[in-house]
């Protein structure tokens, strides 16, 4: 579950939504830009550098990216032998550790093994990146970004709804598998099939409070009138300042340093 940090008057939730919004599509780019682990993970040390000092509850985020370190290893392990020597351009990357197969058949490469932890970086900076603008950003102003772009009422609704329902019913899964585990169920159980029969003890409740919690939404914003009018007014406005200029003149800095690295050096590349 995904919370906010006990300190909400950090830097980073005084920012600018446009702001953030900018910072996170040059993340986006410029994670996409390399397939040397390396650039990633200098990416990586300075998004934390600036992250740690905010002094956030990381531990939604780290509970998020738990589950998915099998997948980690199992990427990795399938892109050491899948990607062949000959479409790497440095040699280095070229070496083969061993072939599954006789007749060298089915190379474990070390460009497959950096293809892997580039994928894996990739993914950890794409949820670490999700979850800090998730916990930074009131929901009042993503709504009145909508507001100030114009958007349709009915699609503001739906990307807010989701936002805020992720550590909702990250809560609700935690209670419901604290119940079953509580009443018998064998959730622990080892083996994929009885994991998956284990797991229809939570999926089924967590299922049926998500359909009534989005009914009663329904119910509450027609009770509301929302809809009525296409435009609305907000209790405070969001206006940028000299801050978020400077974020943002340094955010897209170093996004032109990337692409000049990426495209002028031909740096970055396996």
């Amino acid at each position: 579950m995904i919370t906010v940090c006990k300190e909400e008057n950090s830097y980073l939730h005084r920012l600018d939504i446009r702001t953030k919004l900018l910072v996170f599509l040059c993340i986006v780019v410029m994670v996409f830009l390399f397939n040397s682990p390396l650039y990633n993970l200098v990416i990586a040390v300075v998004l934390l550098g600036l992250v740690v000092p905010a002094r956030l509850d990381l531990r939604g985020i780290i509970r998020t990216i738990k589950p998915l370190i099998a997948i980690f290893l199992i990427i990795i392990i399938m892109t050491c032998f899948t990607s062949q020597p000959e479409k790497f351009m440095n040699d280095s990357s070229r070496y083969v550790f061993f072939y599954l197969l006789p007749d060298q058949q089915i190379p474990a490469t070390l460009g497959g093994l950096f293809i892997g932890l580039t994928y894996l970086l990739r993914i950890f900076l794409m949820v670490f990146a999700t979850g800090i603008f998730t916990m930074t950003t009131p929901i009042d102003d993503i709504l009145q970004l909508f507001n100030k772009i114009k958007a349709p009422y009915e699609l503001s609704i739906v990307v807010t709804t989701a936002i805020s329902f992720i550590p909702t019913m990250t809560a609700k899964k935690d209670m419901i598998f604290q119940a079953q585990k509580t009443r018998g169920a064998g959730i622990s159980k080892k083996g994929i099939i009885r994991q998956l029969k284990a797991y229809v003890p939570i999926m089924i409740p967590l299922i049926t409070n998500s359909i009534l919690m989005a009914n009663n939404l329904a119910v509450s914003m027609m009770n509301r009138g929302y809809g009525a009018n296409k435009t609305w007014t907000s209790l405070h406005d969001i206006k940028m300042n000299g801050r978020d200029i400077l974020v943002m003149a340094g955010a897209l800095s170093l996004l032109a340093v990337c692409i000049w690295l990426r495209y002028g050096l031909n740096a970055g590349v396996v």
